[in-house]
């Protein structure tokens, strides 16, 4: 490798540092507990048909990139609820999944047992992960790493790349609009600036790229609906914008009021405009 291009991906990988650094919870303890109350209604939160649109699309990517799951190893890095993990499995791939969060880890078990399925499930964090004492290493056809927080920075990415002796799959927010809701408690409520987009993919896109790789990268558009009571709503916000730092009472408070209020009936309706990267790749296809 030339001087240029190590120039290059230090450089990539010094901005991709800093544009995580304050975006991210940084705690495991604390990443389990946001999940572990996630897990309770995220079924509900996002459209069930949508859901199924999506992970259509994701194995139909997998099958044009050459990828057979009949017989195949694979690894479902934060697999919450089975949303790979499960239709992988039901195609005849032996699946291992890997989640922090034991709530969604239980949601992933009771859906096992009610298919009859053979899913290995591990509950375990990828920033701490032990991949040669896990005997990971180098053992699976395809490593999966879907739209989690998991994977925070390179370390993470070459971990889960170590893990696989053919095909890696990626995905991540390419720009998430931030709920109408929530630029208003960050203006109005605590005097931040809103976090209107996101470029989860970018950087691992330019890291392969830089270092050699070939990934076939699809840019997909959604829109994200949910409907909650507003005490939940209020919860969430709470917990997500709240990420890594602890809000006193009258904080909690006003973000409180603020759901109730824009809630007349009870539930708060939001919508995000979403573009999502998802790309697949050879670990030896330098």
């Amino acid at each position: 490798m030339g001087l240029q291009k190590k120039d290059d991906i230090n450089n990539l990988l010094e901005c991709w540092k800093k544009a995580t650094d304050n975006v991210l919870i940084q705690d495991e303890g604390r990443m389990a507990e946001f999940w572990n109350k996630r897990s309770v209604n995220y079924a509900n939160n996002i459209e069930k048909e949508n859901r199924k649109k999506r992970t259509d699309e994701i194995l139909e990517f997998l099958k044009e990139s050459g990828f057979n799951p009949e017989g195949s190893r694979v690894l479902d890095i934060g697999c919450g609820p089975g949303t790979l993990s499960l239709p992988l499995s039901k195609l005849g791939a032996e699946v291992t999944a890997l989640d922090i969060s034991s709530g969604m880890l239980n949601r992933l078990k009771d859906a096992v047992k009610e298919e009859s399925l053979s899913i290995d499930i591990i509950e375990c964090s990828w920033w701490t992960a032990d991949i040669d004492l896990l005997g990971f290493r180098n053992e699976y056809d395809l490593v999966i790493a879907s739209m989690t927080p998991a994977i925070r920075d390179v370390e993470d990415f070459d971990t889960m790349m170590a893990c696989s002796k053919n095909l890696c799959y990626y995905s991540n927010f390419l720009r998430r609009d931030e709920d109408r809701a929530y630029r208003e408690i960050r203006s109005s409520i605590l005097g931040e600036k809103s976090e209107n987009t996101m470029n989860g993919i970018i950087y691992p896109f330019m890291y392969l790229y830089l270092s050699g790789y070939s990934p076939s990268l699809k840019i997909s558009h959604s829109k994200w609906k949910e409907e909650l009571t507003w005490k939940e709503a209020a919860d969430r916000a709470i917990e997500f914008i709240g990420r890594g730092r602890d809000f006193d009472n009258e904080i909690k408070k006003r973000i409180m009021d603020y759901y109730k209020n824009a809630s007349p009936d009870g539930i708060y309706r939001s919508e995000s405009d979403v573009y999502t990267g998802m790309m697949v790749w050879k670990v030896n296809g330098r």
